[in-house]
């Protein structure tokens, strides 16, 4: 769980370095944000997304269904 929490903390900090960021800077705030998603924090970010979505859209489908 501190391991999603910390991907998620990195993501966000990476973005906003991405976006505020202009010339030379920017390019390496968007290699560093490259090199976050290929890496280990970003793949476990992701397989955390998938299986949230998957929960929810199983959940909605199971709500849809009346027994």
């Amino acid at each position: 769980m501190i391991d999603i929490i910390t991907s998620f903390f990195l993501l966000v900090i990476y973005s906003i370095r991405y976006l505020f960021s202009t010339g030379e800077n920017r390019k390496k705030a968007k290699a560093d944000l490259k090199e976050f998603c290929t890496e280990t924090d970003g793949q476990i970010l992701l397989g955390a997304a998938m299986g949230l979505v998957i929960i929810i859209f199983g959940y909605l489908f199971m709500t849809q269904i009346n027994f």
